[in-house]
């Protein structure tokens, strides 16, 4: 994987212009051959006319202004269906190819919804992938792990805890987006499932010296030996914007940070769940923890569902959840936008501005193979 920088002052435009140059054949023949160097060239030039394409229908699709919010929740899910599509063809072997991909297509999108008796919407809501369709194609494409909660056709209703243990439902996605966790609380009257982290310092001491690195690479020495230490621990904390979540709690998360316990910031005085995150000692914390950051919020890592902490994943599955309510719910729907359920309608326009503003850049990663850094210009990682 290389990694791409971008200057600018409008960063959402440039992101813009760098996914729109692969609607081009030949710049998408680029990006395949920088992941498969060995591509036979008939496969190349197949594959590169169907990701060009499939990139110029998801430009189609998110640059559609007109409608209502229920035009824009299906615009936006149809555009990252494309997305997927592109990065499947980027990302596979010869024989990942548009026509290829059609067939598990025309099984069905993979996922599908059920309504539980208990709570109501969208606590009630649940989702699950199945073993065939898009999405499964998708996720074996990308190595995610959802087999083991994979099911092997769509359930018309749930008879048992394993059942349920596999679904996931609408407001636990929702409260796993980052850039949702400072509203949380606020909309669905709980803590995140997401969290902003940073590291911990007990003194003065440590902090200095974890600025200049050394306490984290190459002068840590096992105790009993004195030769360089393997692992070290780290204190990891959490640090909660607009919400409020106890050591206990974070503790009876799905999270690679382990061992919460309540303390009191040195600096500060605000008592954080703080916990231990075990890594190699010549290695950064923040290297062995799958980290999102953007525009809207700070490094923060995501509960993990199905077996995956993806972002794109995560939004992927939240818009088809909405595509369902909007096409095939119309009751439902009137509650959200003009009913007792408005305050989630606020909510919608919310996620979708995120939608629009931090998916593009995960988009061009995800079909590029690049780690994408965009910077302001005249800021301090600016240009000089």
């Amino acid at each position: 994987m290389t990694a791409e920088h971008i200057f600018a002052d409008n960063l959402s435009e440039v992101v813009w212009l760098r996914v729109k140059r692969l609607t081009s054949h030949q710049l998408c023949e680029k990006v395949i051959l920088r992941r498969s160097p060995a591509m036979p060239e008939g496969a190349l030039t197949e594959k590169a006319a169907g990701m060009a394409w499939a990139v110029r229908s998801a430009v189609g699709y998110w640059e559609t202004k007109s409608g209502g919010l229920n035009a824009r929740v299906l615009s936006r899910y149809y555009a990252l269906l494309q997305v997927s599509i592109a990065e499947q063809i980027a990302a596979g072997d010869e024989t990942s190819t548009l026509p290829s991909i059609q067939r598990h297509t025309e099984q069905g999108h993979g996922l599908f919804t059920i309504a539980a008796d208990t709570d109501g919407f969208p606590a009630n809501y649940l989702i699950g992938c199945m073993k065939s369709g898009h999405f499964a194609a998708y996720s074996k494409t990308r190595k995610l792990p959802v087999d083991g909660f994979a099911f092997d056709r769509r359930l018309r209703k749930m008879s048992n805890d394993t059942e349920r243990a596999h679904l996931v439902s609408l407001a636990d996605l929702l409260r796993r987006v980052p850039e949702l966790q400072s509203v949380a609380q606020e909309y669905f009257g709980t803590h995140p499932l997401s969290f902003q982290v940073g590291k911990q310092h007990d003194s003065e001491l440590e902090h200095q010296l974890d600025q200049i690195g050394t306490s984290t690479i190459g002068s840590l020495y096992d105790a009993k030996t004195l030769t360089p230490a393997l692992n070290t621990t780290s204190s990891i904390a959490i640090s909660p914007v607009g919400y409020k979540i106890t050591a206990e709690q974070a503790n009876a998360l799905d999270l690679p940070i382990k061992d919460f316990e309540d303390r009191k910031n040195p600096f500060t005085g605000q008592v954080l769940p703080t916990g231990k995150l075990e890594h190699p000692a010549r290695e950064h914390w923040h290297q062995h923890l799958t980290l999102h950051k953007s525009g809207y919020c700070g490094s923060s890592v995501v509960v993990p569902f199905w077996g995956t902490d993806d972002v794109f994943t995560l939004h992927f599955v939240i818009l088809y959840a909405f595509s369902i309510v909007t096409r095939y719910l119309p009751s439902l729907w009137h509650e959200i936008e003009d009913g007792k359920l408005d305050h989630l309608r606020s909510l919608l326009e919310h996620y979708l501005v995120i939608v629009d503003n931090v998916l593009p850049k995960i988009a061009l990663e995800r079909m590029t193979g690049d780690t994408v850094y965009a910077v302001q210009s005249g800021s301090i990682f600016g240009p000089t």
